[in-house]
């Protein structure tokens, strides 16, 4: 009888293992950030001030190159304690050549200086009326390059010339993917920029270029698979082109494309 159960359970249990190999199970869920923030970081959003708080969650943007003591972007990272800014061309923000990338290059560091000479000024507790220590927190500095030159590239003289996403995708080669992310990479962080608002993970199926309401060539094509892995390849690009020095936001994603059909899932593991 005992061994009559003891059959009839490996039974079941080869049952169960061949139905298992069958089973397609969801994928695992991606955590923006681990659970718990690193000490460091505990101990210095602790330190922080409500206002300090509320000013991490901005990016802001401004208009000219003008970042000086009489600024509105001074006043903004100095008084207001903004988490960063975006720098965008058609806010006037970079020079024209042969002067751009230096004068880029300026304008970053003299950002990153307001931010530290505001954590050495005094901090009066509004409760005790007593001086605090200010908290120093770089800024994020943003920007969006798409490729291919203007109107989607920011920067349009002196960085490397580099494909927008649809010719990337057309090549149908995650390597030259990955390359291009790189070049990009290794060019913005020498600049000072940290955030990269890209690369748009759409998935355009049907395109229309007459009714304006697709993203055109800003995206790798049409299937959500080699979107998945073209984007995969672009952020380790740019990753590894930055040393680790880009933090990386994908867009459009789901946008205006086939929001039924999204980009695998393994582009969230970058």
């Amino acid at each position: 009888m005992r061994a009559k159960r003891l059959f009839s359970a490996l039974m079941l249990l080869m049952l169960v293992a061949s139905l298992m190999g069958s089973v397609v199970f969801p994928p695992v869920s991606v955590l923006a950030q681990t659970a718990t923030p690193p000490p460091a970081v505990s101990a210095l959003l602790e330190s922080m001030t409500p206002e300090e708080r509320v000013g991490q969650l901005f990016l802001v943007t401004f208009n000219g190159t003008d970042v000086g003591t009489n600024s509105q972007i001074y006043d903004l990272i100095v008084n207001h304690n903004v988490g960063g800014v975006v720098m965008v061309a058609a806010n006037d923000n970079f020079s024209a050549a042969p002067d751009t990338l230096a004068n880029t290059f300026q304008m970053i560091g003299d950002l990153q200086r307001a931010e530290w000479n505001s954590s050495l000024l005094p901090y009066i507790d509004p409760k005790t009326n007593n001086p605090l220590q200010r908290n120093y927190v770089p800024l994020f500095i943003g920007i969006a390059q798409d490729g291919d030159g203007p109107p989607y590239d920011q920067i349009i003289n002196d960085l490397t010339p580099l494909p927008n996403e649809m010719a990337l995708g057309a090549t149908w080669n995650p390597d030259l993917a990955e390359q291009t992310g790189n070049i990009l990479g290794q060019e913005l962080s020498a600049l000072g920029f940290n955030l990269f608002m890209g690369p748009s993970l759409d998935v355009l199926e049907t395109p229309n270029p007459s009714g304006g309401g697709d993203l055109g060539t800003r995206v790798f094509g049409g299937d959500p698979y080699w979107v998945g892995k073209m984007g995969q390849a672009y952020i380790s690009g740019l990753h590894s082109g930055s040393s680790g020095k880009l933090l990386v936001i994908a867009k459009h994603f789901p946008g205006r494309g086939s929001s039924d059909r999204l980009p695998e899932e393994e582009v969230a593991t970058v």
